[in-house]
């Protein structure tokens, strides 16, 4: 029997629902706690082991502690929300540590994912993408990049690019997309994470000054 729940927190995030459960698997399920997939949309963290009250390690006896995270995309971005369990054992309260395992990782989760564009830290944060010359970055071995046809998630997707595609930034972006316009003049959306300026001339001096919008 797990421990019970004790605290939760529901937020919006600009971070893509495969790109919440990396971070969550990656920061939060190392020992003693594992990381476990439960649906499409949803996954946590599970103590599987405990110290015990005299520094030795051995699977909990009693409610396990926990972090859940449930993650959905929607139009103005993915709707988080992260739960985290309550307990801990006698041993842990004796000492004054009750629940705080599990509530101090699902802190670090929510407060990753709301750091928002003042976090320089993450892929997130505010990039300027002044209109010129821009570089898809999201292709990969060939795999082509479908525009968005409006500055959101849920839209419709329009003609396919490549890394060596023409691209010009335009104004017209809005929030988490920049609007661009292809050599043959079709328009579109791509998502600001995905591009990084290109100069006009390849040269060091002018990748040192398009360094600074990146």
């Amino acid at each position: 029997m797990l421990a019970k729940p004790a605290h939760s927190w529901r937020f919006l995030t600009a971070a893509p629902e495969r790109e919440v459960f990396s971070v969550m698997e990656q920061l939060l399920g190392v020992p003693p706690y594992r990381f476990e997939v439960i649906a499409a949309n949803e996954a946590r963290i599970l103590e599987y082991s405990r110290r015990g009250l005299f520094g030795q390690w051995s699977r909990p006896r009693v409610r396990p502690r926990w972090v859940s995270c449930r993650a959905d995309a929607t139009a103005a971005g993915t709707t988080v929300v992260v739960e985290a369990s309550g307990g801990g054992g006698l041993i842990a309260r004796a000492a004054g540590r009750a629940d705080r395992g599990a509530v101090t990782r699902a802190l670090q989760l929510v407060k990753l994912l709301t750091g928002g564009i003042d976090d320089q830290r993450t892929i997130y944060r505010d990039r300027r993408i002044p209109p010129g010359p821009v570089t898809l970055v999201a292709s990969w071995a060939g795999m082509r990049y479908r525009l968005y046809t409006e500055p959101r998630r849920d839209a419709s997707r329009g003609a396919e690019i490549l890394t060596a595609s023409e691209l010009e930034a335009v104004p017209g972006g809005s929030g988490a997309f920049v609007k661009v316009r292809l050599h043959d003049g079709t328009e579109g959306y791509v998502e600001r994470d995905q591009v990084v300026v290109a100069p006009a001339v390849a040269t060091r001096e002018a990748q040192a000054q398009a360094a600074q919008f990146v």
